[in-house]
């Protein structure tokens, strides 16, 4: 037999005692962890983002048409204002064109020549 006592090579290492009650402490029972989430909860999730989503894609195209509504708006009535500029002046042109002392100065320019006495014009009737 060996010689076991001042031999370290054998000597058995040191194991404390064990408690039973330590060993029933360690084996108690932990609740079930939950690992991932349920099939039914991704879809959920999945259908309540895409419906988000949805929501705000329509949101924003309708702000884009609002948008492009507006921008035709505003230059419609930059074209508004610039007719109605144009129209004055040609209002203006007209009434000067439409003097009577022009009109008479123009037209014995031409060489036409007033007269006294008013002419009756005789107009045939057209019947159809």
């Amino acid at each position: 037999m060996a010689y076991v006592r001042g031999n370290l090579a054998v000597k058995p290492k040191y194991k404390p005692p064990v408690r039973q009650r330590e060993r029933q402490s360690h084996k108690k029972q932990q609740a079930p962890r939950k690992s991932t989430l349920s099939a039914k909860e991704k879809l959920l999730y999945l259908f309540t983002i895409v419906f988000c989503v949805m929501i705000a894609s329509v949101l924003i195209y309708r702000y884009a048409i609002i948008y492009e509504t507006n921008k035709n708006v505003q230059t419609l009535k930059r074209q508004t204002e610039t007719l109605h500029a144009e129209s004055n002046v040609l209002k203006v042109e007209k009434e000067k064109k439409s003097d009577w002392a022009r009109i008479e100065q123009f037209a014995k320019d031409k060489g036409l020549e007033m007269s006294d006495k008013p002419n009756d014009i005789i107009a045939p009737k057209v019947t159809r």
